[in-house]
């Protein structure tokens, strides 16, 4: 990234700025903390210190909230100037836009999840091409706020129903049906009961297909509209592919085929694209991480196999 040094330096001094900006604002919001604490043991629950113990959570949250704000704009600035350059590095016809807005409908087409949503958010999207296969992966969550009233006062929770990596890569198979790759926990869990329970909660139209291979067997739940399309199309190779795919981002992947089109599902905790402000910004170390981080995005499309050529030649369901 030698190509990058006057952009580290620019980018270096920003951190250092702002991480006097977050230990000053971090101070200030715990010794407001620590304060409001001490009125409310003075007040006892009564009186007007109790007011004052309560206004003086006001500026500990005015420092904890711009100490937040500091280290999101050491972040933003170094995501817009570094990761744009290792995605040109490594797959030359993708881009990355740390604010790009993953297309909503993407996730609603897909199928994956049927709970009701009225919020949702990405980041972190990377978009183009690789070989011949578009492809676009973002970090999003989805959440469903609901508003109740009891007794006169309202009540709003939100369950977060999506927290991840959702992928879209074009298929190069023309499905007419959906064909729907789930986790097993049913039968995990609830054994031969469980399977019976996952046959009944079969969505309208679909079939529970049974599969050869033990281990995949085990993982997943595949459902389809036309079952034996779905078994052209999860071929054993496939089936070996995306066993690998849930060994490297975890068990609650999941995967639906539609027509033209692959959706993938990955549930995630971790915080993806993100520096430290702990480290240099031209910490080694840190690009290193970034980079494998963008490659094990790229590598799903090798991962599946994602390529034209292998798919040419139609199955016996097609003539």
């Amino acid at each position: 990234m030698r190509n990058l040094s006057k952009e580290f330096r620019q980018l270096e001094a920003i951190r250092q700025r702002e991480r006097i900006h977050v230990t000053m604002l971090l101070i200030v919001g715990v010794l407001f903390v620590l304060l409001a604490i001490w009125v409310m043991i003075l007040a006892d629950g009564e009186g007007p210190l109790s007011y004052l113990a309560a206004a003086l959570f006001i500026p500990a949250f005015w420092g904890f909230s711009g100490a937040s704000r500091a280290r999101g704009r050491y972040c933003e600035a170094y995501k817009s100037q570094v990761i744009p350059a290792l995605v040109r590095s490594l797959q030359p016809d993708m881009d990355y836009q740390s604010e790009g807005h993953f297309n909503d409908d993407w996730f609603y087409r897909s199928g994956l999840y049927e709970q009701y949503y009225n919020i949702f958010e990405s980041e972190d999207v990377l978009k183009g091409s690789i070989g011949e296969t578009e492809f676009q992966i973002g970090e999003i969550m989805v959440q469903c706020e609901t508003t109740s009233y009891e007794n006169g006062r309202e009540q709003r929770e939100i369950e977060t129903i999506f927290d991840g990596l959702f992928a879209v890569a074009g298929f190069p198979r023309e499905c007419r049906g959906s064909i729907f790759v789930v986790p097993d926990f049913a039968e995990k869990y609830f054994g031969m009961l469980g399977a019976k329970f996952q046959k009944v909660g079969s969505g309208l139209g679909q079939h529970l297909l049974r599969i050869d291979n033990p281990e995949f067997e085990k993982a997943f739940i595949v459902r389809a509209t036309d079952p034996a399309e779905a078994i052209t199309v999860l071929t054993p190779e496939l089936q070996e592919q995306i066993l690998t795919l849930r060994a490297r981002f975890g068990r609650d992947l999941r995967l639906a085929f539609k027509p033209s089109q692959l959706f993938i599902a990955i549930p995630s905790s971790k915080d993806w694209f993100e520096p430290k402000m702990s480290r240099p910004a031209s910490s080694h170390a840190q690009v290193s991480a970034l980079s494998q981080q963008l490659k094990a995005c790229f590598k799903i499309v090798e991962d599946l196999n994602l390529n034209k050529s292998v798919w040419t030649t139609a199955g016996p369901h097609d003539t």
